[in-house]
């Protein structure tokens, strides 16, 4: 539940200033890592230079070091409030602490960690700078990296855009095995054989040619609208058949391949731009002169 702007009085509890004042007696230090695909949440007590608790814990391989960060810090209020004692809590994550502080943030722990801060007015945080030789954050560092390995286990839910990248693997994966193993579309998939999400930049007479769902006579008659498969040349009247042998189509003839190069002959008039425009012309012809090109319904070839 996101804090109220009516009760959100926390401005003058978390300091951005690009300066580093310790405060007397207790000061936590913070941090996030991922190494590989590992990641790692932490945060040291320190009491001068002398570490008086740590706290670790290894996130899911999905959870950012965004995540990460904002987790310690929300650890360490949590620690935090369990004392009478004034304590700082430190950051090098400039946007956790932002998010903490913003009054419309939408993350659930920089939201528990408001809910923190209100019911405990011990607690203040900082912003620190990274790798300058401060001592606390160079133990909460080397913590967060330990915590990679050895933190306990902390499950928090993967945020919306890993899970919708995951679905969206999986479906292309299971997309992919059945267009594979099906048993249509075989000569587009000699075109395409890889699954994917944007569009081919075919136009519609482009279609029609490479799956052979047109005005061919044997498209046709698989759908009993014509009574024969046959071109009216009298050769069997498939696509490849006008694109390159028949005896009315020669202005738009390609260069026929022999039977064990036909894929690859697909792949590449499907493919070339200059191809596909012959293509579209053929397809143009063909629809303008269907009655030379297809014989009669019971005519003898």
């Amino acid at each position: 539940m996101a804090v109220s702007e009516a009760i959100f009085q926390l401005e003058d509890r978390i300091s951005l200033k690009k300066q580093f004042l310790p405060v007397p007696g207790l000061n936590i230090f913070t941090d996030g890592s991922k190494i590989e695909d590992k990641t790692g949440s932490a945060f040291c007590v320190m009491e001068e230079d002398t570490t008086k608790y740590e706290w670790m814990a290894q996130l899911s391989p999905f959870n950012t070091v965004f995540k990460a960060e904002l987790l310690a810090i929300k650890e360490a209020c949590l620690w935090a409030s369990k004392t009478n004692q004034q304590i700082k809590v430190w950051s090098d994550s400039e946007s956790s602490l932002y998010s903490i502080a913003s009054i419309d943030t939408k993350s659930p722990i920089a939201q528990q960690t408001q809910e923190i801060l209100l019911k405990s007015t011990n607690i203040k945080l900082g912003w620190i700078k990274a790798h300058v030789g401060y001592s606390g954050n160079e133990a909460a560092d080397a913590l967060a990296k330990k915590a990679t390995q050895e933190g306990i286990p902390t499950f928090i839910p993967a945020p919306r855009n890993h899970i919708k990248s995951l679905l969206q693997k999986e479906s292309i994966i299971r997309w992919q095995k059945e267009w594979d193993n099906g048993e249509t579309g075989r000569s587009v998939h000699n075109v395409l054989p890889k699954v994917k999400t944007t569009s081919t930049p075919w136009q519609r007479p482009e279609i029609m040619f490479v799956t052979g769902h047109g005005p061919f006579p044997t498209y046709l008659k698989r759908f009993n609208i014509r009574s024969s498969d046959s071109c009216g040349c009298g050769k069997l009247g498939n696509p490849l058949h006008y694109a390159t042998s028949c005896l009315f189509t020669t202005s738009y003839h390609l260069t026929k391949p022999s039977a064990d190069l036909e894929p690859l002959w697909w792949k590449r008039v499907m493919n070339n731009n200059n191809s596909r425009a012959k293509i579209k012309k053929l397809m143009h012809f063909i629809a303008e002169n269907e009655p030379l090109l297809f014989p009669k319904d019971g005519e003898d070839n």
